[in-house]
């Protein structure tokens, strides 16, 4: 971390690991809220907002994203 210039480490890390860590795990857990939801509505039949699909691409959305900023917490502390 010592060879990347300090205004150049703000835009690739932001706050801190820390923090996209927090970020990785919302991310993370309304993925599984909103999963929960497509589940739900796939079995019953009836539209939650939005249809079962939609719900199934707004979790993949949502993990990948997580994934993403905990791709980045972990090579922020490392």
């Amino acid at each position: 971390m010592s060879q990347i210039p300090e205004n150049i480490r703000f835009l690739l890390f932001g706050f801190g690991p820390e923090m996209a860590a927090r970020m990785a795990l919302v991310a993370n857990s309304l993925g599984l809220a909103a999963m929960i939801l497509g589940i739900i509505a796939g079995a019953t039949g009836k539209n939650l907002g939005l249809g079962a699909t939609n719900w199934f691409l707004l979790t993949i959305a949502l993990f990948i994203w997580g994934l993403g900023q905990w791709l980045v917490s972990y090579l922020g502390a490392k």
